[in-house]
Protein backbone atom coordinates (compact mmCIF):
# COMPACT_ATOMS: atom_id res chain seq x y z
CA UNK A 1 0.00 0.00 0.00
CA UNK A 2 1.27 3.46 -0.92
CA UNK A 3 0.63 7.04 0.17
CA UNK A 4 -1.73 7.64 -2.75
CA UNK A 5 -3.97 4.80 -1.55
CA UNK A 6 -4.84 6.38 1.81
CA UNK A 7 -4.25 10.12 1.38
CA UNK A 8 -6.99 12.72 1.63
CA UNK A 9 -7.30 14.30 -1.81
CA UNK A 10 -9.54 17.23 -0.89
CA UNK A 11 -6.93 19.37 0.84
CA UNK A 12 -7.62 22.82 2.22
CA UNK A 13 -4.82 25.12 1.04
CA UNK A 14 -3.95 28.79 1.13
CA UNK A 15 -2.07 30.96 -1.33
CA UNK A 16 1.02 32.93 -0.29
CA UNK A 17 -0.60 36.35 -0.79
CA UNK A 18 -3.63 35.51 1.37
CA UNK A 19 -3.99 37.51 4.57
CA UNK A 20 -3.23 35.99 7.94
CA UNK A 21 -6.82 36.67 8.97
CA UNK A 22 -8.15 34.69 5.97
CA UNK A 23 -5.85 31.80 6.76
CA UNK A 24 -6.78 31.83 10.45
CA UNK A 25 -10.49 31.82 9.58
CA UNK A 26 -10.05 28.88 7.20
CA UNK A 27 -8.16 26.93 9.85
CA UNK A 28 -10.88 27.71 12.40
CA UNK A 29 -13.80 26.89 10.09
CA UNK A 30 -12.24 23.60 8.95
CA UNK A 31 -10.81 22.77 12.39
CA UNK A 32 -7.32 22.42 11.00
CA UNK A 33 -3.98 22.88 12.72
CA UNK A 34 -2.11 23.62 9.52
CA UNK A 35 -2.45 24.62 5.87
CA UNK A 36 -0.18 23.87 2.90
CA UNK A 37 0.77 27.06 1.08
CA UNK A 38 0.54 26.57 -2.69
CA UNK A 39 1.11 28.65 -5.80
CA UNK A 40 -1.51 29.07 -8.52
CA UNK A 41 -0.03 26.08 -10.38
CA UNK A 42 -0.29 23.84 -7.31
CA UNK A 43 3.34 23.81 -6.18
CA UNK A 44 3.74 23.63 -2.43
CA UNK A 45 6.11 26.32 -1.13
CA UNK A 46 5.42 26.40 2.58
CA UNK A 47 3.32 25.35 5.55
CA UNK A 48 1.31 27.61 7.84
CA UNK A 49 0.58 25.99 11.20
CA UNK A 50 -1.11 27.05 14.39
CA UNK A 51 2.34 27.29 15.95
CA UNK A 52 3.21 30.00 13.41
CA UNK A 53 0.26 32.07 14.67
CA UNK A 54 0.80 31.79 18.42
CA UNK A 55 2.77 35.00 18.99
CA UNK A 56 0.76 37.55 17.06
CA UNK A 57 0.67 41.28 17.68
CA UNK A 58 -3.12 41.31 17.15
CA UNK A 59 -3.66 39.10 20.19
CA UNK A 60 -1.05 40.76 22.37
CA UNK A 61 0.94 37.52 22.46
CA UNK A 62 3.94 38.92 20.59
CA UNK A 63 7.32 37.64 21.75
CA UNK A 64 9.10 39.75 24.34
CA UNK A 65 12.67 38.45 24.34
CA UNK A 66 14.90 39.32 27.23
CA UNK A 67 17.87 41.63 26.77
CA UNK A 68 20.14 38.64 27.31
CA UNK A 69 18.56 36.50 24.59
CA UNK A 70 18.39 39.45 22.17
CA UNK A 71 22.06 40.18 22.68
CA UNK A 72 23.16 36.65 21.78
CA UNK A 73 20.55 35.88 19.11
CA UNK A 74 21.54 36.04 15.45
CA UNK A 75 20.10 39.03 13.53
CA UNK A 76 18.46 36.76 10.91
CA UNK A 77 16.70 34.79 13.64
CA UNK A 78 15.38 37.99 15.24
CA UNK A 79 14.22 39.18 11.83
CA UNK A 80 12.35 35.91 11.18
CA UNK A 81 10.64 36.15 14.55
CA UNK A 82 9.60 39.75 13.90
CA UNK A 83 8.14 38.86 10.50
CA UNK A 84 6.27 35.90 11.98
CA UNK A 85 4.79 38.03 14.78
CA UNK A 86 3.94 41.10 12.65
CA UNK A 87 3.57 39.86 9.05
CA UNK A 88 0.16 40.32 7.44
CA UNK A 89 0.53 37.92 4.52
CA UNK A 90 0.86 34.15 4.65
CA UNK A 91 4.21 34.13 2.82
CA UNK A 92 5.65 36.43 5.51
CA UNK A 93 4.73 34.08 8.34
CA UNK A 94 4.75 30.54 6.90
CA UNK A 95 7.45 27.96 7.49
CA UNK A 96 9.41 27.57 4.26
CA UNK A 97 11.01 24.25 5.15
CA UNK A 98 8.53 21.75 3.72
CA UNK A 99 8.81 18.05 4.42
CA UNK A 100 6.63 15.96 2.11
CA UNK A 101 6.32 12.45 0.70
CA UNK A 102 5.76 11.41 -2.89
CA UNK A 103 2.54 9.64 -3.77
CA UNK A 104 4.40 6.35 -4.33
CA UNK A 105 5.91 6.35 -0.83
CA UNK A 106 5.21 3.26 1.24
CA UNK A 107 3.21 3.57 4.45
CA UNK A 108 6.37 2.65 6.34
CA UNK A 109 8.11 5.69 4.82
CA UNK A 110 5.13 7.90 5.65
CA UNK A 111 5.08 6.70 9.25
CA UNK A 112 8.83 7.34 9.55
CA UNK A 113 8.42 10.95 8.34
CA UNK A 114 5.55 11.61 10.75
CA UNK A 115 7.38 10.02 13.67
CA UNK A 116 10.84 11.46 13.02
CA UNK A 117 9.56 15.02 12.58
CA UNK A 118 6.76 14.76 15.16
CA UNK A 119 4.27 15.89 12.51
CA UNK A 120 0.52 15.42 12.76
CA UNK A 121 0.23 15.29 8.97
CA UNK A 122 2.44 15.37 5.90
CA UNK A 123 1.74 16.65 2.37
CA UNK A 124 1.80 14.22 -0.56
CA UNK A 125 3.28 15.47 -3.82
CA UNK A 126 3.64 14.49 -7.46
CA UNK A 127 6.43 16.29 -9.34
CA UNK A 128 6.43 19.02 -6.68
CA UNK A 129 2.69 19.64 -6.87
CA UNK A 130 0.38 18.95 -3.93
CA UNK A 131 -1.98 16.02 -4.58
CA UNK A 132 -3.04 15.05 -1.05
CA UNK A 133 -2.25 14.92 2.62
CA UNK A 134 -1.84 12.09 5.14
CA UNK A 135 -2.42 12.40 8.87
CA UNK A 136 -1.59 10.10 11.74
CA UNK A 137 -5.31 9.38 11.89
CA UNK A 138 -5.26 8.08 8.31
CA UNK A 139 -2.69 5.45 9.28
CA UNK A 140 -4.77 4.47 12.31
CA UNK A 141 -7.84 4.22 10.07
CA UNK A 142 -6.03 1.81 7.75
CA UNK A 143 -5.09 -0.31 10.76
CA UNK A 144 -8.73 -0.41 11.91
CA UNK A 145 -9.81 -1.68 8.49
CA UNK A 146 -7.08 -4.28 8.14
CA UNK A 147 -7.00 -7.66 9.79
CA UNK A 148 -3.54 -9.12 10.23
CA UNK A 149 -3.20 -12.35 8.29
CA UNK A 150 -2.11 -15.09 10.61
CA UNK A 151 0.59 -17.47 9.55
CA UNK A 152 -0.95 -20.87 9.03
CA UNK A 153 -0.08 -23.41 11.68
CA UNK A 154 2.71 -25.63 10.43
CA UNK A 155 2.16 -29.34 10.66
CA UNK A 156 5.91 -29.93 10.73
CA UNK A 157 7.16 -29.21 14.26
CA UNK A 158 10.79 -29.07 13.13
CA UNK A 159 10.03 -26.56 10.38
CA UNK A 160 8.13 -24.28 12.77
CA UNK A 161 10.87 -24.47 15.38
CA UNK A 162 13.48 -23.61 12.74
CA UNK A 163 11.45 -20.68 11.42
CA UNK A 164 11.01 -19.14 14.87
CA UNK A 165 14.65 -19.53 15.84
CA UNK A 166 15.76 -17.97 12.54
CA UNK A 167 13.66 -14.89 13.34
CA UNK A 168 15.00 -14.81 16.90
CA UNK A 169 18.61 -14.84 15.67
CA UNK A 170 17.94 -11.89 13.34
CA UNK A 171 16.93 -9.50 16.13
CA UNK A 172 19.58 -6.96 17.23
CA UNK A 173 17.76 -6.33 20.51
CA UNK A 174 17.97 -9.92 21.71
CA UNK A 175 20.77 -12.24 22.83
CA UNK A 176 19.54 -15.32 21.00
CA UNK A 177 22.08 -17.54 22.76
CA UNK A 178 19.91 -17.41 25.90
CA UNK A 179 16.63 -18.27 24.16
CA UNK A 180 15.37 -21.65 23.04
CA UNK A 181 12.16 -22.71 21.34
CA UNK A 182 10.52 -26.12 21.38
CA UNK A 183 7.59 -27.29 19.29
CA UNK A 184 5.60 -30.37 20.28
CA UNK A 185 2.49 -31.36 18.30
CA UNK A 186 2.17 -27.76 17.10
CA UNK A 187 2.42 -26.23 20.59
CA UNK A 188 5.30 -23.76 20.96
CA UNK A 189 7.31 -23.39 24.16
CA UNK A 190 9.70 -20.48 24.74
CA UNK A 191 12.51 -21.00 27.23
CA UNK A 192 15.48 -19.03 28.48
CA UNK A 193 16.22 -15.54 29.81
CA UNK A 194 15.98 -11.96 28.59
CA UNK A 195 17.32 -8.79 30.16
CA UNK A 196 14.15 -6.69 30.36
CA UNK A 197 10.37 -6.59 30.17
CA UNK A 198 10.65 -4.80 26.83
CA UNK A 199 12.66 -7.67 25.37
CA UNK A 200 10.22 -10.17 26.85
CA UNK A 201 7.23 -8.45 25.26
CA UNK A 202 8.94 -8.17 21.89
CA UNK A 203 10.01 -11.82 21.99
CA UNK A 204 6.43 -12.97 22.62
CA UNK A 205 5.19 -10.77 19.78
CA UNK A 206 7.79 -12.27 17.45
CA UNK A 207 7.02 -15.88 18.37
CA UNK A 208 3.25 -15.42 18.06
CA UNK A 209 3.72 -13.70 14.73
CA UNK A 210 5.58 -16.67 13.28
CA UNK A 211 3.55 -19.34 15.09
CA UNK A 212 0.23 -17.97 13.85
CA UNK A 213 -2.64 -19.84 15.47
CA UNK A 214 -0.38 -22.31 17.27
CA UNK A 215 -0.53 -22.29 21.07
CA UNK A 216 2.41 -20.52 22.73
CA UNK A 217 3.62 -21.25 26.27
CA UNK A 218 5.92 -18.73 27.89
CA UNK A 219 8.67 -20.02 30.21
CA UNK A 220 11.05 -17.07 29.80
CA UNK A 221 12.68 -15.45 32.84
CA UNK A 222 13.28 -11.71 33.02
CA UNK A 223 16.44 -10.37 34.61
CA UNK A 224 20.15 -9.85 34.22
CA UNK A 225 21.64 -12.53 32.03
CA UNK A 226 24.66 -14.32 33.44
CA UNK A 227 26.74 -16.67 31.35
CA UNK A 228 26.53 -20.29 32.43
CA UNK A 229 29.69 -22.34 33.09
CA UNK A 230 31.23 -23.36 29.81
CA UNK A 231 29.50 -20.57 27.83
CA UNK A 232 31.66 -18.06 26.01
Amino acid sequence: MQAKDIMTRDVATVQPDASIREAAKLMTDRRLSGLPVVTTDGRIIGILTASDLLHRIETGAVRRPSWFSSFFAQPDELARQYAKDHGRKVHEVMSRHVVSVIERASLSEVADVLDRNRFKRVPVTRDGALVGIISRGDLVRVLSQTSLSKTATRSDDAALQHAIMERVRQQPWLNSGFVNVTVNDGAVGIWGSVSSKEQHTALLVLVREVAGSAAVKDHVRIGAIEALPGWV
